[in-house]
């Protein structure tokens, strides 16, 4: 944006455009960023209408490529914003699987774990202790016998804790977290103080990761997500916007505070993310646009 900003202000310096060069050979990505920015920079001095005095005209394009320019800022830095956690996330994690890949281990005590995409975990196992930490993403595990240590597994406020031959998944979606149990009994708890409560095959419990705004329910089957689809029931869209968005490599922004945190359910086929997005914000009359092949944002105008 910088460089875009200085270009519009001196588009003969030689020295500005040797900088502009090297940043475009920096990688594909940072010629894509600048020439798709310098796209709509140039798309927004069209002039429209009956003839004008060229100084008028130039007014005004100044001022429209600068409402532009203050735009596309707020949506590189969005995007940027929104890379940093994945960041962080990335340094703190012991397993991160891909974008759109499912990813399967066999962890040191013998329980399987599946990630789902673009997820995150922590694994901390002692002599005494298995324990692991959902920081992002989905997860589902087939816990294996061992009757000296207990496994525990976190997500938000949301404590786990099941036995051998339990199976289970959690999910941390959008600043929701999801427990649903397949198989088994599991004991989940909000910290250290709470009063556990007992799920059992077919049992979910979701809520805020905060622990706020708690809802329990049945159904058959857990971890839809392992056949691309979607369940949501009574989930807020903001969070079903983010598992269908680990779906695709674009990033994807809500652009609208109310329309993200409207309620939705229904069963969403993530083999097309983009129909899947559409599907969750057109009752409210919400649209989904494809700004680059990186960023999309979903808003209600």
């Amino acid at each position: 944006m910088a460089l875009l900003l200085r270009w519009q202000q001196s588009p003969d310096d030689a020295r500005l455009r040797e900088e502009i060069r090297s940043f475009c050979n920096e990688g594909e990505e940072q010629l894509a960023t600048w020439e798709s920015v310098k796209r709509l920079y140039r798309l927004t001095g069209e002039a429209t209408g009956a003839p004008e005095r060229e100084e008028a005209r130039q007014r005004k394009r100044d001022i429209t490529r600068r409402g532009v320019l203050t735009g596309l800022g707020v949506i590189v830095l969005g995007g940027a914003a929104l890379r940093a956690p994945d960041i962080l996330r990335t340094w703190g994690a012991d397993v991160v699987s891909g974008v759109g890949v499912i990813d399967t281990r066999i962890l040191a005590d013998g329980t399987t774990l599946t990630l789902g995409p673009d997820s995150a975990v922590q694994i901390a196992f002692t002599p005494t202790s298995r324990t692991v930490n959902l920081l992002d993403g989905m997860a589902l595990f087939d816990v294996a016998d061992d009757a000296t240590r207990p496994f525990m597994a976190r997500a938000g406020s949301y404590v786990a804790e099941a036995g051998s031959g339990a199976e289970f998944e959690m999910r941390e979606n959008g600043g929701r977290s999801l427990i649903g149990v397949g198989r088994g009994r599991v004991n989940v708890s909000l910290g250290a103080k709470s009063t556990a409560t007992e799920l059992a095959a077919g049992d979910w419990m979701s809520g805020a990761a905060s622990g706020k705004d708690v809802r329990r329910g049945h159904r058959d089957g857990i971890a839809a997500w392992r056949d691309r689809k979607l369940i949501a029931d009574g989930e807020t869209v903001g969070s079903v916007v983010a598992e269908i968005a680990r779906w695709q490599s674009s990033r994807v922004v809500i652009a609208d505070w109310n329309l993200g945190s409207a309620v939705v359910s229904g069963i969403y086929d993530l083999a097309d993310p983009t129909a899947a997005l559409e599907a969750v914000v057109a009752p409210y009359g919400g649209r989904v646009r494809r700004v680059t092949p990186w960023l999309t944002v979903v808003s209600s105008v």
